[in-house]
């Protein structure tokens, strides 16, 4: 994830934070420290490992950049954790280093520097800009600090309040893509918890059209609008029953696409069906999201295992146990 960051930009920060670096110095390996504050939480170990090789035959090409730490005579990393790992792995006594002083725009040097060189993931860039927040920075000086627009912020900004199911998906889906569905869940809960319980990643385009299905099929449902005054249609059955209708939609176009070219009957290709296992009270059943309660969007159709005819039950009495693929 490149972001369109110059090393103007980065020098410019430290600039900000009145840091005054000299020449390049060496420094002992065993007088420098990490610091536990650095936005990067992991390193790619193959990666590394080739870095430490690089070192070990051409020495390092880059100096580090160190401030001085409370302890007299140790040094705490601001850039270049990474070369200084793989320096450690080279079996180096020493490594070139800056001296930077102490300044307040430290983070946000640490910060520019792992995001321009695509260092860092979707979770760790959130942690920074949620701690900046709670520093007392507002998005505006985060924005102008990291040179990055007002939403892109605000997009990070969003992760900590979202809810664990969402920000799972950031190890597998874009930071657009989770707020596109970050969005709709705060209309929608169920139906988008549901969405991420069948589906494990999501690109960009298919979480906006996913996002914009829900809302338009829930709102034009002739059963959403039902219920007592002032209860929310985010909690009825019809948002959830209508995600998992985009759900088999989207299984069943798969599989069509993906057989389209082989000799399997037409009516064989379309056959796949979702079963969704619930239980009720100390009864299990299936629901039926093919139909709507007769009573309104309070309600689900359910058919208990055992029995012949379907029921309509509350729909804050059931859960969703399992989904079912056939």
């Amino acid at each position: 994830m490149a972001l369109d960051l110059s090393f103007k930009q980065l020098i410019d920060a430290a600039d900000e934070g009145a840091g005054t670096i000299g020449q390049p110095t060496c420094i002992a390996i065993d007088r420098i420290d990490e610091d536990p504050d650095q936005p990067r939480r992991g390193f790619d170990e193959q990666k590394l490992g080739e870095l430490a090789e690089s070192v070990r035959q051409h020495g390092v090409l880059q100096p580090i950049v160190l401030r001085q730490a409370t302890e007299e005579g140790r040094y705490v990393i601001v850039m270049g954790a990474r070369r200084y790992r793989a320096a450690k792995r080279a079996g180096l006594r020493d490594i070139p280093a800056l001296i930077h002083a102490v300044g307040s725009a430290d983070r946000y040097v640490q910060m520019i520097e792992n995001i321009q060189r695509a260092d860092l993931n979707a979770p760790e860039i959130a942690a920074f800009i949620a701690s900046r927040l709670e520093q007392g920075d507002n998005q505006a000086d985060i924005s102008r600090k990291l040179g990055k627009p007002r939403d892109w912020v605000s997009r990070y900004a969003s992760v900590q309040s979202m809810p664990e199911f969402l920000r799972s998906k950031l190890a597998g889906s874009s930071i657009r893509a989770v707020y596109e569905l970050y969005q709709a869940w705060r209309e929608q809960p169920n139906a988008i918890e549901t969405l991420c319980a069948a589906q494990e990643s999501f690109t960009d385009a298919h979480a906006r059209q996913l996002a914009s299905k829900i809302r338009s099929e829930v709102r034009d449902s002739p059963a959403d609008g039902e219920g007592a005054p002032g209860a929310q249609p985010a909690r009825s059955p019809v948002a959830t029953q209508v995600a998992l209708r985009l759900i088999e939609r989207d299984r069943v176009t798969a599989i069509a696409e993906k057989s389209s070219n082989s000799s399997v009957d037409r009516n064989a290709r379309m056959s796949p069906s979702l079963t969704i296992r619930v239980r009720h009270q100390d009864r299990t059943g299936r629901l039926l999201v093919d139909r709507l309660a007769s009573q309104g969007s309070r309600h689900a159709v359910l058919l208990v295992d055992g029995a012949e005819e379907a029921e309509e039950v509350p729909a804050s009495t059931i859960s969703i146990e399992e989904i079912l693929f056939a």
